[in-house]
């Protein structure tokens, strides 16, 4: 890994490949220095935002094949959207998030421009084999680069440069030793859940890249295209012990007994009290029987730990140079990502009038269940809960294909002596398509349980009453009476798959020029170098439009169409001011500024941002830089015009409703419960089918406003050359921040704090509940909140020193403090610091004070080999729920004293590689060495859902131990 916090690290070496090739006339320029976060080129520039470097080694030693895997290991990095992330409503798409701010204030950058819109960041469609550093800048770039980088830049530099072919190719999977005896415990407690097998090797994944390119004329053209081919194997929660069973607050396994594959029968009686519930019975009698422990089931255990994931990459670039004055270029690359996140079987809930001459009843069972009235065609109102596993059936599963097309094209060069140009265009477009699949019809079930025979053949009953409009020729008769006893053809008559998406495109069009004014005599007179500028015009166009089916429009009532866009015109201007040099007790000192206007065509008046910049050396050894950002961040096409839906929200749950309510006569009043009402079982409790109208956009959202302060120092004793330490103090604020307010979270707030804020989102139905049928529920969306803040600091240090007839260690450090990460959600409630905590009520994921990566890497005379050891720290956090800050833990109700603390973790990450031939190069990568276990807790307290396998995928190695073998081939 590179550290590039320190000038020592800017050098032309480093970034000459960076450089257009220089003609015979120009062998004695000084190289022109590329640094991530200005647009300014010169020589010996160095940058003042700390910056941190992953090159082309860095990503082989730690074996990745998806970028984020590698991005999300470092200290200013939390997960967001991952390959781990299962859910009806994950896109499939790979995000970053910087700072723990969002990613849609992360900018994403591909050789200094836009990879894709903010709002359809996906770095899939970055190849890579192709990846020759990634620069992340967490200071804020937003002056220069524009304001989605509030919370920082990540700058992909692509090797685009080829004459020849070369093929990478990889093979890898995970491997573990299910050996968590406590949570083995638990399981074995419940007869339906079975446990994994001891050892493990799951989650293969492959990858093939063929690269190939060609110089032509001497040297000034170059064309390269490559095609890379991947596949990863998903895996089930079943297939780790401590994601086996949904694990509750007191430590035990959930089950469902609401299910049930031999069905669960609720015969209503003529009131509430005269209500039975029966279940089919297990041993294959036939008939109804009370329900036992036994009946309980896992609904969860075939949900995708890990999603499936089949990707094609493809892409040409090229560049011809005619004279220094003009250069062109273009570029085009291509993407189709499919994956697959995978739930239960099919669960139905319905409420059915059963026949009691139903062929499938046995006598036992229609007696059971009618009565006398067995074998008439009276009917007995009944809710029927089934889980439909048989023959046939298939796991409901949520598809993501993501199509991205990004093409780029321009023409660079000087326009005289100390000035250049670039002007550009980038254009992308994400086509996005998500699909829930295999669900069962509602209506289709009813129809095929309401059977009649038929001259000796069973039918449906709507096929063979007098009426003849509601007549359903397709209908498959299921016998739901029996165990596995529904006809196949049933799943083929009744699964329906809803389908809906997005297509996102944006537009950018630049001018950038860059001047060196020494040669004018614009220059301090104590400055051995002149002023510096780069200055541009850029406007870019969003749009973003959504696309539903008849289906699922029919189904869901989603709108079927909901489309926007905007334009914004932007100029900005940057200066770097050297102004002493070579001077006692100032070997330098530079002054630097950015600022950038931006006019939206939604926003009434036009955004400002700017920076300012400070490098100072008191001597050639030392420098001390700060930096300060102010900007407004206008909300993405995708907050502005998203869709709201009406659905069931599964974590929604109505607690002032049920008989013995969670919370107080006067807090559920706030909810809209009368005093009645109130513990009185009289009020429609919608369970968990509670009704939300939530998502979406909001065309009334305002700009966000955020400062950033960063300041630190960097230390390159000339004693010891190798040697480079930074530390840098930072500070984030955002105020006005854009977020959303789930509907959960406004019902909580609601009846806690009685503030309209939040009570301005409950809508009762007219039967006082929030079910579709009597119209209500409860809102949440996308609005102007209060605060964001993160304060810390980073530290980094390189060192590589000479190990004689052995060869080389290079060491890295890199390592995060942080002291806030949180804020507001409204101005009326207290500020929240998660910093060191984890889980409910606010705080779920682990927000370590401490974060380190630390690698030494032995490079040795013999085959080009090296071997690598990396230690990353995770640091302790504890529950915020205990905490004494009563807006951490909410006042102290949601205390624990089981799941107290989460201790620091610790990985070691081994990697190895040896050239085998001239040509030919074998890297193996072990991550997780000693297959650490992560930590485990109760679901709820991961995300406040259910939906998860009881620990964070994202923060800690969720899987065991990674292993890749990857080879290099040059021909």
């Amino acid at each position: 890994m590179t550290s590039m916090a320190a000038c020592a690290m800017f050098t032309s070496q480093a970034f000459a490949q960076d450089a257009a090739p220089a003609d015979s006339a120009a062998q004695d320029k000084p190289e022109v220095v590329v640094v991530t976060g200005t647009r300014i080129r010169r020589p010996n520039l160095t940058s003042t935002s700390p910056i941190t470097s992953l090159d082309k080694k860095e990503l082989e030693y730690q074996g990745v094949l998806n970028l984020e895997e590698a991005l999300n290991r470092l200290p200013q990095v939390r997960a967001d959207s991952t390959q781990f992330t299962n859910g009806s409503d994950s896109d499939g798409r790979a995000k970053i998030n910087l700072r723990n701010l969002g990613w849609q204030r992360s900018l994403v950058l591909l050789d200094g421009q836009r990879l894709l819109p903010v709002q359809a960041i996906d770095l899939n469609i970055i190849p890579t084999a192709l990846v020759k550093r990634v620069d992340v800048l967490t200071g804020g770039a937003s002056a220069v680069y524009g304001s989605d980088a509030i919370a920082g830049v990540v700058n992909f530099a692509l090797n685009k440069e080829f004459n020849g072919i070369e093929i990478n190719g990889s093979v890898g999977g995970y491997q573990h030793a299910n050996d968590a005896s406590d949570i083995q415990a638990l399981v074995k407690n419940v007869p339906s859940i079975n446990l994994p097998k001891k050892n493990v090797f799951d989650g293969q994944r492959t990858d093939i890249n063929i690269t190939a390119g060609k110089n032509f004329a001497d040297g000034r053209g170059n064309i390269s295209i490559f095609l890379d081919q991947r596949h990863q194997d998903a895996v089930t929660w079943s297939q780790r012990d401590y994601s086996a069973c949904r694990i509750q607050q007191d430590k035990t396994c959930a089950v469902n007994s609401l299910y049930s594959p031999y069905g669960r029968y609720t015969f209503h009686g003529a009131t509430p009290a005269d209500d039975r519930t029966l279940y089919g019975a297990m041993d294959g009698s036939n008939t109804f029987v009370p329900g036992s422990a036994a009946y309980g089931i896992n609904t969860r255990e075939k949900f995708n730990f890990l999603r499936s994931d089949d990707r094609f990459t493809g892409g040409i670039f090229g560049h011809y140079k005619f004279n220094e004055h003009a250069e062109v270029y273009g570029t085009f690359l291509y993407m189709k990502d499919e994956s697959s996140s995978q739930f239960y079987p099919a669960l139905m809930s319905e409420d059915v009038s059963l026949n009691c001459n139903n062929p499938y009843l046995s006598a036992a069972q229609a007696q059971t269940m009618c009565g006398a009235s067995a074998g008439t065609a009276a009917t007995v109102s009944t809710t029927v809960n089934y889980q439909l596993d048989g023959p046939g059936s298939k796991e409901l599963d949520n598809k993501a294909t993501n199509q991205d097309y990004r093409y780029t094209f321009g023409v660079r060069g000087d326009i005289a002596d100390g000035w250049s140009y670039d002007v550009g265009f980038v254009g992308s477009r994400v086509e996005t398509t998500l699909s829930d699949n295999n669900n069962v019809d509602p209506k289709s079930f009813i129809n095929a349980i309401q059977v009649v025979n038929v001259n000796g053949t069973a039918t449906c009953l709507v096929n063979a009453d007098a009426i003849t409009t509601n007549d359903d020729p397709k209908c498959v008769p299921a016998n739901i009476f029996g165990y596995h006893k529904v006809d196949p053809k049933f799943y083929d008559y009744a699964y329906r798959n809803y389908s809906w998406g997005s297509v996102t495109q944006q537009q950018t069009y630049t001018a950038n020029i860059n001047g060196d004014l020494t040669q004018y005599g614009i220059q301090s007179p104590w400055a051995n170098d002149g002023v510096a500028l780069a200055a541009g015009l850029e406007y870019r166009r969003d749009s973003l439009r959504n696309e539903v089916d008849a289906v699922t429009k029919e189904y869901e009532g989603w709108p079927s169409t909901v489309s926007g866009y905007y334009g914004v015109k932007e100029f900005y201007g940057e200066l770097q001011i050297p102004l002493v040099s070579d001077k006692p007790f100032v070997y330098s000192l530079e002054f630097n500024t950015a600022f950038r206007q931006s006019k939206y065509d939604n926003v009434n008046k036009a955004l400002g941002t700017s920076k300012y910049e400070l490098q100072y050396r008191p001597i050639k050894d030392l420098l001390v830089r700060a930096t300060f950002n102010n900007a407004q961040r206008a909300a993405n096409v995708s907050e502005l015009f998203s869709g709201r839906i009406l659905s069931v929200n599964g974590s929604l749950t109505d607690e002032c409703a049920k008989p013995k309510p969670k919370y107080s006569a006067e807090q559920c009043a706030h909810v809209g419960i009368a005093p009645a009402q109130y513990g009185s079982g009289t009020l429609t409790d919608c369970g968990s089918l509670c009704y939300t109208f939530a998502g979406g956009g909001n065309p009334l959202l305002r700009p966000e406003e955020a400062e950033t302060l960063t300041y630190g120092l960097v230390y390159t004793p000339h004693q010891v050359p190798s040697l480079t330490m930074s530390v840098d103090y930072y500070d984030i604020v955002i105020n006005h921040f854009i977020g959303y307010l789930d509907p959960v979270q406004n019902y909580d707030n609601c009846a806690t704090t009685g503030f309209s804020y939040y009570c301005q989102y409950i809508h009762r139905g007219t039967d006082g509940s929030f079910t579709k049928t009597g119209g209500g529920y409860v809102e949440g969306g996308t609005l102007n909140t209060n605060r964001l803040h993160n304060r810390g600091i980073d530290m980094q240090a390189t060192y590589n020193f000479d190990i004689g007839k052995y060869g080389r260690v290079d060491t890295n450090f890199q390592a995060t403090a942080l002291s806030i990460t949180g804020g507001q959600d409204s101005p009326i409630t207290p500020k929240i610091n998660c910093a060191g905590y984890f889980g409910e009520p606010h705080c779920y994921a682990p927000q370590p004070k401490w974060r380190h990566n630390l690698r030494a890497t032995w490079q040795m005379p013999w085959y080009q080999s090296s071997v690598s050891v990396n230690w990353r720290r995770i640091g302790s956090t504890t529950f915020s729920g205990n905490s004494s800050d009563p807006a951490v833990s909410n006042n102290g109700t949601s205390k624990n004293t089981i799941f107290t603390k989460l201790p620091d973790y610790d990985y070691i990450d081994m990697s190895g590689s040896m050239r085998l031939r001239q040509n030919l190069t074998l890297n193996l990568s072990i991550n997780n060495l000693f297959d650490i276990t992560p930590p485990i807790t109760y679901s709820q307290n991961v995300d406040g859902t259910s939906n998860n396998p009881n620990t964070w995928t994202g923060t800690y190695d969720p899987l065991g131990r990674s292993i890749l073998l990857s080879f290099k081939l040059k021909l």
